[in-house]
């Protein structure tokens, strides 16, 4: 059993630390790196039984031609993150364009705004880096703000995990883009489940397992 896992905008690897330690041994894991705290790791191309992507990884896992799989996994995910008229319960382009003005004036300080979206309630410390990668990090927001990835997605092979307090990713976000029937709901969470609700992702990438 191969499993992918891609991390979301401004953050990096760790973040999936705690759910691959709960899958076992049996589990072949590759965690991919975006490159956004100073190091890549991407896979070139490949086959995987599962991809599992976070955030803005999801949106990136759909968007590859050459890395494919059998099973989708979105962890507080989307396959549009941007708003138009055809999307509107997306992120206004507005937002997104200030935090791309901003990230080479006071990067930390967008990444730091950002978290504390992605965590209100302070469940997981921000951590400070003088390692960031300013041009992936731009090129992850301009990503965020012009890919659409809707008619690339299969929903009969995508299992979804959404939490209803999410700030990042709304509920109503969430409804548009996957279904109210396609969706398991974590509550209280957040954005940043696979760090502050590990079980629920193992939970779902279970499921996913087991309809291979």
């Amino acid at each position: 059993m191969r499993i992918l896992f891609v991390h979301g905008w401004g953050y990096g690897p760790k973040i999936w630390d705690a759910v691959i330690a709960q899958l076992g041994h049996d589990v072949e894991c590759t965690v991919a790196d975006l490159g956004f705290s100073g190091t890549q790791a991407i896979p070139e191309e490949a086959h995987f039984d599962i991809a599992v992507g976070h955030s803005l990884g999801v949106l990136w896992l759909l968007s590859q031609e050459k890395i494919t799989w059998n099973k989708l996994v979105s962890i507080c995910g989307f396959s549009k993150f941007s708003d138009d008229k055809s999307f509107p319960q997306g992120v206004s382009l507005r937002v997104i364009e200030r935090m791309i003005r901003r990230l080479p004036i006071s990067a930390e300080s967008v990444l730091k705004s950002f978290h504390d979206l992605c965590d209100p309630l302070g469940q997981i410390p921000f951590e400070n880096s003088e390692k960031r990668d300013h041009e992936r990090l731009s090129w992850g927001v301009e990503f965020l703000r012009d890919q659409d990835a809707r008619t690339l997605l299969n929903p009969s092979n995508t299992f979804v995990l959404a939490d209803k307090t999410d700030l990042v990713v709304p509920e109503d976000m969430s409804r548009a883009l996957f279904g109210s029937s396609n969706i398991t709901w974590a509550d209280g969470k957040g954005h940043l489940v696979p760090l502050t609700d590990p079980k629920a992702c193992h939970d779902i990438i279970k499921r996913a397992i087991l309809s291979q």
